[in-house]
């Protein structure tokens, strides 16, 4: 029972973002490939290189299904290479982790697909635009990048310690309801720390009592969890100061 509350955290979690992925409306997305115009990029995107009508190919070698996933690509993977296509000439850009630092913090959206409204003719031009089906893989990716992220908040990378933190301004209920998840798949990271106060720490406090045949007196237990969690506190706030 010791790990129970452990397990409750990650579940509750995997259970939110599954209802959302079950039970929301129907979305449309634009596929990397029906971004026949190419992408439009905000002014720091401009900045580091990009230009309006350039098409991404790859990132780290790796191939795009989403003009929507591209950002993420960019500032999840580490010494980014990022593969364009510009006036059918093909050239790399690289992204740093201070220029990530920069994107994090611009405003505007980074990256999305250009949409003309008129081609040369005066007529309108349309977008293919995919719509998104229920795929219980889409929920595990989900769940996956909420684990990633969760952690990330929990341990910064490097200089993105400067940006550590979460914002709890959420307009929508869907944005309420995410943050929930994260924060519920934050406490599961936290309590896998194998120190009394935490779930894994309790659990291995009670096999050594069970071992000594012996229980430790609840004072002594209680002061040696609030020491560990007070210290774990120092620790993670160390990260992000």
């Amino acid at each position: 029972m010791k790990l129970s509350g452990l397990f409750v955290d990650f579940f509750v979690a995997f259970l939110i973002l599954f209802l959302m992925h079950l039970s929301s409306p129907k979305a449309y997305y634009i596929s990397n490939k029906d971004a026949i115009y190419g992408l439009e990029f905000n002014k720091t995107m401009q900045e580091l290189g990009f230009k309006n009508g350039d098409k991404i190919v790859s990132v780290n070698n790796q191939p795009l299904e989403k003009t929507s996933e591209i950002i993420n690509l960019i500032l999840f993977n580490s010494n980014t290479t990022i593969k364009i296509k510009r006036n059918n000439n093909y050239q790399e850009i690289r992204i740093d982790d201070q220029e990530k630092i920069k994107i994090i913090q611009s405003e505007g959206i980074a990256i999305e697909a250009r949409i003309p409204t008129h081609n040369g003719n005066g007529e309108i031009q349309e977008v293919k635009q995919t719509q998104v089906k229920f795929n219980f893989l889409a929920v595990l990716k989900s769940y996956q990048n909420n684990i990633r992220g969760a952690y990330h908040f929990i341990i910064p990378q490097r200089d993105y310690k400067k940006l550590s933190g979460i914002n709890m301004k959420t307009n929508s209920f869907k944005e309420k309801i995410s943050l929930l998840a994260f924060c519920s798949t934050i406490v599961g990271l936290i309590n896998f720390i194998p120190l009394p106060g935490f779930s894994l720490g309790n659990f291995i406090v009670s096999l050594i009592e069970l071992k000594r045949k012996k229980p430790f007196t609840q004072k002594k237990k209680n002061i040696l969890c609030l020491s560990t969690v007070f210290v774990i506190i120092i620790f993670i706030l160390g990260f992000h100061y």
